[in-house]
């Protein structure tokens, strides 16, 4: 069946009930209960009610009216013409919890009714022969993402309209009815039901992704020296629960330093840039970047993507002729010269050598640091108070016991760590001893805890 859609609301004007005043007429808030009458009714169509949180769930809402009825009787709702006058009621519809309606495209050939006050679409189906009557259906699709696991339950429905058995022909105004009754049918009731994703087989590199996806990875250029810096872009793309999982953890990678890294989701793929700088000659290759996801299609399994290695060429940098720098040769070998250059060069090892040892690049043990981090933060019993902690412990070679105490923002500034990342790292430690949410810390800590690690991982923070 075509999906559903929810158009722009009503206009004030429309939300007026149709002119009619017949004395018979019950009040909008006591409608006559027309249910099991046989002339109208409500069905639920889901071809599944149970699925693993993030697996989008597809649920089909069948309205029968027996065809006479509806061309013979009933009578407008609303001032704004529609093609089916009736209103349809789903307070399940608003404010769900632990998931969100998903927007759909508007169906092909769809018939205009209201929802909730609101303009939407349901789709025509072939009449339907039920108890020797015929029935014009339409169907409306909705599609529901669970992001956590519990149930959903679909009650309240209600279909409102309006009908009469005599009318009266206006010149001015047309058919009028003379005796008006306004009416209900209610729905019954359906329950949705999210699963919590399996322990078994959930690799270290799970990150949240529910779907089915695709892995591209680009690099330009791929000729560069030592010391030079390439854009590594990876596109994330397919079905799935985008916007609600931690995008795969870039590098670190042998000989290649990652100096920035942006993500954004464009046209429903997760876009990655990464510049990296070269650091090592021997670098031949981008190592594959790995995403793990959930697939959604039955039966559920995790699967791990690895995009394809992408060739370097690195050059050696360009170095200048000797005789562009050596000053003339009686110069260089008289007695002074040799002294003041002596000196000139021991100032410049020292300095070179303190600034390699106070804000060298970081070790491969700091990097592997970093990413212990994420994979044990993403396991199961992943504790992001006791985590992180023992992170910063271990790049200061401190104890994770005592690490956090008041000066720590001055101490990750003296051992290399910019002012200010210092000072958001010391208060996101001071943070988390104070709470006591464990290993149900909300998405957002997570997210910091995260990008700053990421952070931190770009300096070298011991001597």
């Amino acid at each position: 069946m075509a999906p559903f859609t929810r158009a722009a609301p009503l206009a004030p004007f429309a939300l007026l009930l149709a002119s009619a005043a017949p004395a018979a007429q019950l009040p909008e808030s006591q409608p006559r209960d027309l249910t099991g009458d046989g002339r109208v009714f409500l069905e639920f169509a889901t071809p599944t009610s149970e699925a693993h949180a993030g697996v989008p769930q597809r649920v089909e809402l069948l309205l029968g009216i027996e065809r006479g009825f509806l061309e013979r009787e009933l009578v407008p709702l609303f001032a704004r013409s529609l093609d089916l006058p009736v209103e349809l009621r789903a307070p399940w519809m608003r404010a769900p919890r632990g998931g969100r309606w998903l927007a759909l495209a508007e169906p092909v050939g769809a018939r205009s009714l209201a929802l909730d006050g609101e303009l939407a679409f349901a789709t025509p189906q072939a009449d339907a022969e039920r108890d020797g009557r015929t029935f014009a259906l339409h169907a409306l699709a909705f599609e529901w993402l669970p992001e956590s696991p519990g149930e959903l339950v679909l009650d309240g429905t209600e279909l409102r309209f309006a009908y009469a058995s005599a009318f009266d022909d206006d010149p001015f105004r047309g058919r009028l009815p003379r005796d008006r009754v306004d009416a209900r049918v209610r729905g019954p009731i359906a329950r949705l039901r999210a699963l919590a994703l399996p322990e078994q087989g959930r690799p270290p590199q799970f990150g949240g992704a529910v779907g089915n996806f695709t892995i591209l990875t680009e690099a330009e250029p791929r000729e560069v020296e030592v010391g030079g810096v390439l854009l590594l872009t990876t596109q994330i793309a397919g079905q799935g629960n985008f916007g609600h999982f931690a995008a795969p953890r870039i590098g670190p990678f042998d000989g290649l330093r990652v100096l920035s890294e942006r993500s954004e989701l464009v046209d429903g793929t997760l876009r990655i840039e990464c510049e990296l700088r070269v650091t090592e000659e021997r670098v031949r290759e981008v190592p594959p970047i790995e995403f793990a996801y959930f697939t959604s299609a039955a039966p559920g399994r995790y699967e791990v993507l690895r995009s394809q290695p992408l060739p370097l060429r690195i050059r050696r940098p360009m170095q200048p002729a000797l005789a562009d720098v050596l000053p003339p040769e009686s110069s260089l070998l008289s007695p002074p010269a040799l002294v003041v250059g002596g000196v000139i060069a021991l100032v410049v090892l020292l300095l070179v050598l303190r600034a390699r040892r106070r804000r060298g690049l970081p070790s491969a043990d700091e990097h592997a640091m970093a990413a212990d981090f994420e994979t044990r933060l993403i396991r199961p019993g992943g504790d992001v108070t006791r985590l992180y902690p023992a992170y910063l412990a271990a790049r200061l070679g401190d104890d994770p016991a005592t690490v956090v105490t008041p000066d720590l923002a001055q101490r990750l500034e003296r051992e290399g760590a910019p002012a200010e990342l210092a000072s958001r790292a010391a208060a996101l430690a001071l943070e988390l001893a104070a709470a006591n949410y464990g290993r149900k810390a909300p998405k957002e800590v997570l997210e910091r805890a995260r990008a700053t690690v990421r952070e931190l991982d770009h300096h070298s923070l011991r001597s």
